[in-house]
């Protein structure tokens, strides 16, 4: 099936990023979110599996939260926090989105995602996920959204096999981080690939070893 771009690229800044899940808000985030987050991202041991550095300040996270607010505006980029009874309790988004490759069209984002370690194994980040990436497809037309992790991530592997993506291959030596290389699973995704996926669930990904 040929899904032909959307004649009119979209303006995030214009749309309702907010979501509805069985039992969770993803919203775009406020300042006031830096407390609720703040154990979480200042925890040296948390972000070892994740690309971003562990925040040494308050001043840290808040510059976080207005980054994806300017991502938002620029057009390249929505982060939602993941907020359940109330509550900031993790991130997902879909970032360095890209509409234009001089005379192409790319309509590509990659996902990005975290929750607090309380929450880890209950499904949460499952069904986030799920809702973000049906966002991307469905309300912004996206193309494709890529994603990937740590091959010693299990945990993040589930998550991406469980919302359908397909892997594209292990990358060795990837990226340095707490003093060595560390190789990644590549995944992908395709709008026609999440419609059947979503709708008849009939693709069966094999696992990567």
């Amino acid at each position: 099936m040929v899904v032909v771009p959307r004649a009119a690229i979209p303006r995030l800044d214009e749309l309702d990023l907010r979501i509805e899940t069985q039992r969770l808000v993803l919203r775009p985030y406020v300042e006031g979110d830096v407390d609720a987050l703040w154990p979480s991202v200042s925890d040296p041991e948390f972000p070892r599996m994740m690309m971003w550095p562990v925040h040494a300040h308050r001043d840290d996270t808040l510059a976080y939260i207005r980054g994806t607010a300017e991502d938002v505006r620029q057009n390249v980029g929505v982060t939602w926090g993941i907020e359940l009874e109330g509550r900031a309790i993790g991130s997902i988004g879909l970032r360095g989105i890209v509409w234009q490759v001089g005379a192409c069209r790319a309509d590509r984002a990659e996902l990005g995602y975290w929750v607090a370690k309380a929450w880890w194994g209950k499904g949460i980040m499952t069904e986030a996920a799920h809702a973000a990436v049906g966002f991307g497809f469905e309300t912004i037309g996206l193309h494709k959204i890529s994603t990937a992790c740590f091959v010693e991530n299990a945990a993040s592997r589930r998550v991406i096999e469980k919302v359908g993506f397909r892997h594209v291959g292990r990358v060795e030596d990837d990226l340095w981080r707490d003093g060595a290389w560390h190789a990644q699973h590549r995944y992908e995704l395709t709008s026609p690939e999440w419609s059947d996926v979503h709708t008849t669930m009939r693709v069966s990904r094999p696992r990567p070893t």
